[in-house]
């Protein structure tokens, strides 16, 4: 992956435009890794789209997992319990 940055004022927009091609040939990839070298029969393409990995990642860095862990040791036993009779409730009401 290659990332550029150029760093100037608007009045310089121009120069940077016109000088983009000129920039963007000084950078050289291996052979093996452009995107041209893409070989479906060897290379790998990753099993989940870029929104599965976004969320993965959120996830991971609020951890939530782990929250959710602490939460369900907390407050297991209610959550039981209420299922239980709201369970309770809809199967056995008395005929009124």
């Amino acid at each position: 992956m290659l990332v550029l940055n150029f760093i100037a004022g608007m009045e310089q927009k121009q120069v940077i435009e016109s000088s983009i091609a000129t920039v963007l040939a000084l950078a050289e990839f291996e052979q093996g890794s452009r995107y041209s070298d893409f070989d479906p029969d060897i290379d790998q393409v990753a099993a989940y789209g870029l929104g599965a990995l976004v969320a993965g990642k959120v996830t991971a860095k609020t951890g939530f997992l782990a929250v959710a862990l602490v939460f369900l040791k907390k407050f297991g036993v209610f959550i039981v319990v209420g299922v239980g009779l709201l369970l309770r409730r809809m199967f056995f009401r008395k005929a009124a």
